[in-house]
C-alpha cells in the first residue's frame, strides 16, 4: 500500500511539473510571436519583452552577419535604418511551425517581401531564450546566399 500511494503521489507531482513546464512553454511562445509580430510597426511593444541585458544576431556570414546588438541599437539603428533600405516595401512573416519549453522558443517562419535586388521571400528560424521571465536572446537563422543576392549587391559566380 506504501508503494502504491508513493506511486500516485509521484506521478500526480510529475503531472504537475510537466504541465507547469507546459504552461511556461505556451507563454514564452506567445511573447516571442508577439515580438516578432511588433518588431517593426509597433518596436515599443516589441522593446517591451525584452530583457535588460538583451542581445540579437542575424547568424549570417556577411554584412550584418554575429554582429551583436542590443536593447537600444537593435531598434533605433537596424530596424530602423538597416533593414527598411534593404527591404524598402517591408516583409510579411508567416510563422509555418514552433516549439517552446520553459527556458525558451523556436519559431520557423517564411517570408514574402521584395528585397532592394528583386523577389526575396527567404525561410527563417529564430531562436529565443528566455530569462527571468523576459526574451534574453534572439538568434536569426536565414540564407546568407538569398540575403547576400537579394538584399546587398553580391553576385554569384561559377568557380573556376
Amino acid at each position: 500500500m506504501k508503494n502504491f500511494i508513493l506511486l500516485i503521489s509521484l506521478i500526480i507531482v510529475t503531472s504537475c511539473a510537466t504541465k507547469e513546464q507546459s504552461s511556461q512553454g505556451d507563454i514564452n511562445l506567445e511573447m516571442a510571436q508577439k515580438f516578432l509580430d511588433n518588431i517593426i510597426l509597433q518596436p515599443e511593444i516589441a522593446k517591451s519583452l525584452l530583457h535588460d541585458e538583451f542581445t540579437f544576431s542575424w547568424m549570417g556570414i556577411i554584412e550584418q552577419g554575429g554582429k551583436i546588438w542590443n536593447k537600444d541599437n537593435l531598434f533605433n539603428e537596424y530596424f530602423k535604418t538597416i533593414i527598411p533600405e534593404i527591404l524598402p516595401n517591408g516583409i510579411v512573416l508567416n510563422t509555418i511551425d514552433s516549439i517552446s519549453d520553459k527556458n525558451g522558443v523556436a519559431i520557423i517562419q517564411e517570408g514574402d517581401a521584395e528585397g532592394k535586388n528583386g523577389e526575396y521571400d527567404n525561410k527563417y528560424v529564430w531562436i529565443f531564450k528566455m530569462k527571468d521571465g523576459l526574451i534574453f536572446s534572439v538568434r536569426e537563422y536565414n540564407s546568407d546566399i538569398l540575403v547576400a543576392t537579394k538584399l546587398y549587391d553580391y553576385r554569384l559566380v561559377p568557380s573556376e
